[in-house]
């Protein structure tokens, strides 16, 4: 039975890490809208972090869009 879980576990974290490569992860939006409107539910942290993992995939064009992101939320921050 542990070694079930053992494998169970492995199995999981290796769906997670593949779910969480940005190269993956954009297949699952059908528009450049619809990952604009998910990067807009992110902090201004985790939008830092997904612009590094974005960049070292080199997807440029993900990355304009996360950044521009950035920008209007660390405006309105500053605004607030």
């Amino acid at each position: 039975m542990n070694n079930f879980n053992k494998d169970h576990i492995k199995a999981l974290e290796l769906m997670y890490s593949e779910l969480v490569q940005p190269s993956k992860l954009i297949k699952y939006f059908e528009s450049d809208a619809e990952f604009k409107e998910w990067a807009e539910l992110g902090t201004p942290e985790d939008l830092r972090a997904a612009l590094i993992a974005f960049e070292k995939d080199e997807l440029y064009d993900h990355c304009k869009v996360l950044k521009q992101v950035l920008l209007e939320k660390t405006n309105e921050e500053r605004l607030t």
